[in-house]
């Protein structure tokens, strides 16, 4: 296998000291087996700014570019990060009435890009794109009009209608349209320059997804955070900005800026609490009887997922989350131990980034490829977080 360092147009990644294990081989290859068997087009993992696997599959092909879904979310945070290394904006807590002076008014006047970025915004949302957004000719007109389902700040719930917004955002801001300044901005100095972004019929590019993206170039991307945001002997990103886009939200832990947060021990809890705050949203008893019979402590994810497929069936998460929405949980969680990062995408895209032992690894597949919910490859971050002797 060829280990190289990470070249790229504009230098080298600086190498990071560190104390990292090294990789099992039977682990890399079980991670890269099971990549072929759920039809991955690639799956790309550094180590130390060095590169452990480079593979394609079916389909796949270095030059190709994948949609990567809503991993496209977590690019967009990292050139939020941007506009405040470049004191573009002077914080995140910013009204949103600055930019849009038609919500200085009820509560909207409350909402800062703060909540856009961390989904506590309360704007109303259909968790189906394909029902409200995708139909609409103008994602950002669309978000502007939505109505509020709760206070600003006060919920974290996954909103991808009220994300959309920050296209408009970007633009009022940079003076260039959002996927343009990120090309510029972000994209340039990683020697990522064959891109391409989704756009809505009045030319505004989709936020909540849409970045077509190589896996190599998806991969730098991670490493200039893992990097803190330096490039060789320049700093691309303020490091204390990269720190923020990893810092949990203090609504719900396991969120960043656009990135979810990961950690090496999750304990999920089901009791009389969750049950009464789904009768009192009004959740069908059926689904109630169902969580009911799911009342318990589990200590591990894989304990609460074998339970939960045990009441709900093999595959219950798009029941689940037709009966909770976006603002409704059917468990609390604790957390623990070590840390780590990802972008998480639709049909099972992934960039995971572990600080603790310096590794980077890109997981992508198109449509094209997909073939059943199997092919998500649900526990790529587990298995790769566990490649390490």
């Amino acid at each position: 296998m060829n280990k190289k360092p990470l070249l790229l147009l504009a230098g080298v990644f600086i190498a990071l000291v560190t104390y990292a294990q090294s990789i099992n081989k039977i682990k890399l290859n079980t991670v890269l087996e099971k990549a072929e068997q759920t039809h991955s087009e690639s799956v790309i993992i550094y180590q130390n700014n060095t590169l452990i696997a480079e593979k394609y599959f079916g389909i796949g092909q270095a030059n190709n570019k994948i949609e990567s879904m809503s991993c496209t979310k977590s690019i967009v945070g990292l050139a939020v990060t941007c506009l405040l290394s470049d004191k573009l904006i002077d914080s995140l807590d910013i009204p949103v009435s600055k930019f849009y002076p038609e919500w200085r008014q009820g509560q909207k006047q409350f909402i800062t890009l703060r909540h856009l970025v961390n989904m506590t915004s309360g704007l109303q949302n259909n968790p189906n794109a394909s029902a409200e957004i995708y139909p609409s000719p103008n994602f950002v007109q669309l978000a502007l009009a939505a109505e509020l389902t709760h206070k600003p700040g006060e919920v974290w719930a996954y909103n991808n209608k009220s994300l959309n917004l920050m296209a408009g955002i970007f633009q009022k801001i940079t003076g260039k349209r959002m996927d343009v300044y990120i090309g510029e901005r972000l994209f340039k100095p990683l020697g990522i320059t064959d891109f391409s972004w989704s756009l809505d019929s009045a030319g505004n590019p989709h936020v909540m997804s849409g970045c077509q993206i190589k896996p190599m170039d998806f991969a730098k991307i991670g490493i200039l955070v893992l990097n803190k945001g330096k490039l060789h002997d320049k700093v691309i990103i303020e490091e204390k900005y990269i720190n923020e886009l990893v810092t949990p939200c203090k609504q719900y832990e396991a969120y960043g800026i656009l990135w979810w947060i990961d950690y090496e021990k999750t304990v999920s809890i089901i009791d009389d609490e969750i049950v009464d705050e789904l009768k009192k949203a009004g959740v069908s008893q059926q689904f109630i009887e169902k969580v009911i019979q799911a009342k318990g402590t589990y200590h591990s994810n894989d304990a609460y997922v074998a339970k939960i497929q045990s009441i709900f069936g093999e595959n219950p998460w798009g029941y689940i989350s037709e009966n909770l929405g976006a603002s409704l949980r059917i468990r609390k969680k604790k957390y623990s131990g070590n840390v780590s990062y990802r972008a998480d995408g639709y049909l099972g895209n992934y960039l995971i980034i572990d600080p603790k032992n310096k590794i980077v690894a890109v997981r992508m597949i198109s449509h094209q490829s997909f073939k059943t919910h199997t092919d998500n490859y649900a526990d790529f971050g587990m298995l790769l977080l566990n490649i390490t002797e």
